[in-house]
């Protein structure tokens, strides 16, 4: 890999941040968007279940999502005594999900949760939000939640950038730096780092790493940011609509500080 010093070029101070964020937000649009699977993760509390709840959901989304099938979500437990080692598992409920007919999107639903998931293509947020609000409306109209815990969205964007050798601070401005006296190169890296986000009352962490690689052959690195906040208080659609608005933006806003011109030029094609 290419050496890891550190970008030239600045941090946006607060001020730049939020006129950039008023310019991007909503009709930023590459052509060739990195995103390869954006969710949004409702959890509530206080859910009116059954077992006929995923039916009668089905029935509100069956014509665009005719596709289902279950998963049962396990949970492992090792217990490590002086003497003896154990491990259980226990079952924690049935995950169902619906499939669209395009294969393009995704509904996932349990027992005090909801995700909503865009897979590629990657359309705007303008044209992905209104599906979130709607399985939101079919979700409080059969389970009558009392309120939500927190709301989750994730971007897992994979940026492919031409053979190595590269340099970092050519397409990023966030990567790992290492020393001149370890020669100043890295191969395959995870980092992992909270930030502090535009909207500060959520919580934002990035995850940013690359695999293996090879001489000669392209290389994909993995972008993942995910935004998170507790939403205390009684169930508002709106509410959620505000909350979800605010973490795109953070997203948005910390994707765009991440990465330099010339990959955004790749974006474009």
């Amino acid at each position: 890999m290419g050496k890891a010093n550190s970008g030239e070029s600045k941090p946006a101070t607060r001020a730049e941040s939020r006129a950039d964020l008023d310019t991007m937000i909503p009709d930023k649009k590459y052509r060739h968007p990195p995103v390869v699977e954006a969710l949004c993760e409702i959890y509530f509390v206080g859910s009116q279940w059954s077992s006929t709840t995923p039916g009668l959901f089905f029935e509100k989304i069956k014509t665009e999502y005719p596709e289902t099938r279950e998963l049962q979500q396990m949970e492992a437990r090792v217990n490590v005594a002086p003497s003896a080692h154990s491990a259980q598992f226990q079952k924690l409920g049935t995950r169902t999900q619906f499939i669209h007919r395009e294969k393009t999107r995704l509904v996932q639903l349990e027992h005090n949760l909801l995700v909503v998931n865009q897979l590629q293509p990657y359309p705007r947020f303008t044209v992905w939000q209104p599906t979130i609000r709607t399985m939101l409306g079919h979700y409080a109209e059969l389970a009558h939640p009392s309120s939500i815990d927190r709301i989750g969205l994730r971007y897992i964007n994979k940026i492919n950038l031409p053979p190595i050798p590269l340099h970092m601070q050519d397409y990023f401005r966030i990567y790992p730096e290492i020393p001149t006296e370890m020669e100043g190169t890295h191969g395959r890296f995870m980092l992992r780092v909270d930030v502090r986000p535009h909207h500060n009352d959520h919580e934002l962490i990035i995850t940013f790493a690359l695999d293996a690689v090879k001489q000669n052959e392209p290389v994909s690195f993995l972008f993942d940011l995910y935004d998170m906040k507790p939403v205390p208080g009684p169930f508002s659609l709106d509410a959620v609509a505000g909350v979800v608005k605010e973490a795109h933006e953070n997203i948005v806003l910390a994707f765009e500080n991440s990465i330099t011109d010339t990959t955004r030029a790749i974006f474009e094609g």
